[in-house]
């Protein structure tokens, strides 16, 4: 008898395992990745889901009506790094997208555990930092969370920078370098020089869960971290803030010429914030 409850049990997590699998391979995040430039009309920029499925889903629900062409995600997939169910989670809810459009993942803190991430996710190149070019903007995603990459970083992005410096140019990263609370901004003056040098347009992160735009020497600095995860109060002075409104949301890029327009848009579908920047209007910015 007991024997018999032993197989029984044993047969029941063989089959969820089994299941999982299946569910695993369905919905795992695949990308062709070529960083040449493509046309696209819209490019949806959000993060920081952690594992508050509802609202995630609430959220991804509003982007695929968006019907964007690219996504990029600014961190943080799961509260608990080394928890395969989280991740599986959270792809089966993006997976929404993940078929119509493509994907690219900034890592964030709550991807520490860099194993899941790379089992979940196709990285262009195999990398956790990388650039590629589209809606005629190069797009740069920086891995600012593990130390030991650090100097390599560095180097490839001023390298990345100079080999296309005349062209427009976003930056993705987790930590931001301007925020109003409830974490400190990222202490890194050499990534505020670089950008400043090198005409960024717009730099977005997210990790401080709101969303909040400051503008430095005409560069937008975009904290978009409300795809899901719990709110943080303003807690510090950010004498460079704009705009900064605590609610899920994400944001939508567009071009119209040399201009690119942001559209913010929160759970409720109202927008609650909405510019536009371009190389000149950084130049000018600066003077």
């Amino acid at each position: 008898m007991i024997l018999d409850i032993l197989y029984i049990i044993l047969f029941i997590i063989c089959a969820l395992l089994a299941l999982i699998l299946v569910v695993y391979f369905l919905v795992r995040h695949r990308l062709k990745f070529d960083k040449n430039n493509k046309d696209m009309n819209k490019i949806v920029i959000y993060g920081d889901v952690r594992s508050s499925y509802k609202k995630h889903n609430r959220i991804i629900n509003l982007i695929k009506k968006e019907n964007p062409d690219m996504i990029l995600f600014t961190g943080d997939i799961a509260s608990n790094s080394h928890n395969f169910l989280h991740f599986l989670i959270y792809s089966i809810i993006e997976n929404k997208v993940w078929k119509s459009c493509e994907y690219y993942p900034v890592r964030g803190n709550h991807e520490s555990e860099i194993n899941h991430y790379q089992i979940f996710l196709d990285l262009p190149d195999n990398k956790t930092y990388y650039s590629f070019d589209r809606m005629d903007m190069h797009f740069i995603v920086l891995d600012v969370i593990d130390e030991s990459l650090h100097t390599e970083v560095i180097t490839w992005l001023k390298q990345d920078l100079e080999e296309n410096k005349h062209k427009n140019i976003s930056i993705g990263m987790h930590y931001p370098l301007f925020t109003s609370g409830k974490y400190y901004p990222y202490h890194a003056p050499y990534l505020l020089e670089l950008f400043t040098e090198y005409n960024v347009i717009f730099v977005f992160s997210a990790h401080v869960h709101s969303y909040e735009r400051s503008i430095y020497k005409g560069t937008n600095y975009i904290v978009t971290a409300g795809g899901g995860a719990p709110l943080y109060p303003e807690t510090i002075t950010n004498e460079y803030k704009i705009c900064r409104v605590n609610n899920h949301h994400y944001c939508v890029m567009t071009k119209e010429n040399d201009e690119y327009y942001i559209k913010v848009i929160d759970i409720d579908g109202k927008v609650i914030d909405e510019f536009s920047s371009s190389k000149a209007k950084v130049v000018a910015g600066k003077l």
